[in-house]
């Protein structure tokens, strides 16, 4: 997803040439190590120039070890910074998942590129090239009232630069953060707009910060941080969480009451009953109960795990369907019970799978998969009715046969084969029949269009019978892992 302003940005950057001096006392370093850095300054601006932004970086940070704080190099590695997580975040879900990528996430890349911009304004702020780095930086972590500051700190640099003119003139357009921009229409309202959508406030939260927003304008800019929308304070409370202002819900009410019928219905028509929003990490097909571990090294999923971290803690996860060869049309909802982030940036998680789901529609967000969803359950069997009683038979001889298959299968796999974990302590009852059923097919391998065939089952006695018929078989026993 491309960040507003951003594309008057980098038409504007380019990596500039390093200079090649003769003189010794110039060069302010042997002549040899010299021209060693030259040789890589040069070899990535050829680089970038060809769109091989991981290249320049390699490059640039060689020459930068060689030559520290040279402001030339560290513009240069900024701007392939900002370049690459340009690049990332317009990369498509679909291209990610397809082709993977290993390295780090956009913000990140945005995060160092600021860095360097702020390094080369502290040796040389004279020039408008450091101010316009730091302004594209600064829009990419979507902080853009920052970089309208940089910007214009820029201009009483260099009040005729066409570039910073042009940039700050494109980044009002696109944010509405000009100085002074409100919406005038309703002047007497300002105090009940929200700052994010400028219309009157519907169900209105306010921050420990102040601000006052919707609640459904805060969910959504909290998929990007959790930070403050106007303030940038960090919010430790999930949007969901937050109670709504009972008294200016109240005021609006009573002092707005047709524009607020109107933002009810508006907010109605775009609500759908039963529906919910899932991040997917598109993997493999996973079941209830199933437990398992996640290495996380791909920039998107890395961002994605961040923002989930600090929500709910659960994302969705699905499989590339073999029979269309696109994202299947069901996953189900896995809880991240330990997080354990790496000095390179992956994320260590086990998850343990809950709720299953179908998708309705689904829509790239900075690189990976979000979808609209609705849950999936077994079909409820009336409680006194005769199939319900047969059910709970089943299950009550499946829980006995289960127990038995799983001491047979420890007594025949050896300890150092043993990779599926069998515990008899995680079995939930036969009085849930569904969520036993799950666990009953986590105890047996099966092939991921099988796994998803049963996950997209909605008869629980069927479920039971088919696992069953898999654990008689003697050879499924052997098997086991």
């Amino acid at each position: 997803m491309a960040s507003p302003g951003a594309s008057s940005f980098a038409a504007a950057l380019v990596a500039e040439d390093f200079p090649l001096v003769e003189r010794e006392e110039e060069m302010g370093m042997a002549p040899d190590k010299y021209r060693e850095v030259f040789e890589l300054a040069q070899r990535g601006a050829h680089a970038f120039r060809n769109g091989r932004f991981d290249e320049a970086i390699s490059f640039y940070s060689k020459a930068q070890t060689l030559r520290s704080g040279d402001p030339t190099i560290l513009s240069n590695r900024s701007s392939a910074f900002c370049m690459i997580s340009q690049v990332l975040r317009e990369r498509s879900a679909a291209d990610s998942e397809y082709q993977p990528l290993n390295g780090l996430d956009p913000t990140t890349h945005a995060e160092l590129a600021l860095k360097d911009a702020e390094k080369v304004l502290a040796i040389n702020s004279n020039s408008p090239r450091p101010y316009l780095l730091k302004a594209y930086a600064l829009i990419l972590l979507e902080q853009y009232h920052e970089a309208r500051e940089a910007i214009l700190a820029g201009l009483e640099v260099d009040p005729l630069s066409h570039v910073l003119q042009s940039c700050l003139s494109d980044l009002q357009r696109n944010t509405n953060i000009a100085a002074g921009a409100r919406h005038t229409r309703l002047v007497r309202t300002d105090d009940f707009e929200c700052m994010l959508c400028f219309k009157l406030l519907f169900e209105p939260v306010t921050t420990p910060c102040g601000h006052s927003f919707c609640r459904s304008c805060l969910h959504q800019s909290m998929d990007h941080g959790n930070k403050c929308p106007m303030c940038r304070t960090v919010l430790f409370i999930g949007p969901k969480t937050y109670p709504i202002s009972v008294t200016l819900s109240n005021i609006i009410q009573k002092n707005f009451p047709e524009e607020y019928a109107e933002r009810k219905s508006e907010y109605e028509t775009m609500t759908y009953a039963g529906v919910d929003l899932m991040p997917l990490f598109v993997m493999d097909v996973v079941l209830p109960c199933q437990k398992m571990a996640l290495n996380i090294f791909e920039p998107r999923y890395r961002l994605m795990v961040r923002r989930i971290m600090e929500g709910n803690r659960r994302m969705g996860m699905v499989a590339i369907d073999s029979a269309t060869g696109t994202v299947a049309d069901c996953g189900c909802e896995v809880e991240i019970m330990e997080c354990e982030p790496l000095p390179d940036g992956r994320f260590y998680l086990e998850v343990e799978g809950s709720r299953r789901f179908r998708i309705l529609r689904s829509w790239d967000q900075d690189g990976y998969r979000v979808a609209e969803i609705e849950w999936l359950q077994d079909i409820s069997l009336p409680e006194g009715s005769q199939e319900r009683k047969d059910l709970m038979e089943r299950a009550n001889a499946a829980s006995e046969l289960a127990k038995t298959y799983v001491r047979r299968a420890r007594e025949l796999a050896r300890p150092a084969r043993r990779t599926r974990q069998l515990d008899l302590e995680s079995m939930p009852g036969p009085q849930d029949p569904e969520n036993f059923s799950f666990w009953l097919v986590n105890l047996i391998n099966l092939r991921p269009s099988d796994r998803l065939d049963l996950l997209r089952l909605r008869d629980t006695r069927e479920r039971i019978s088919r696992t069953l018929r898999l654990l008689g078989d003697a050879e499924q026993i052997c098997r086991v892992q």
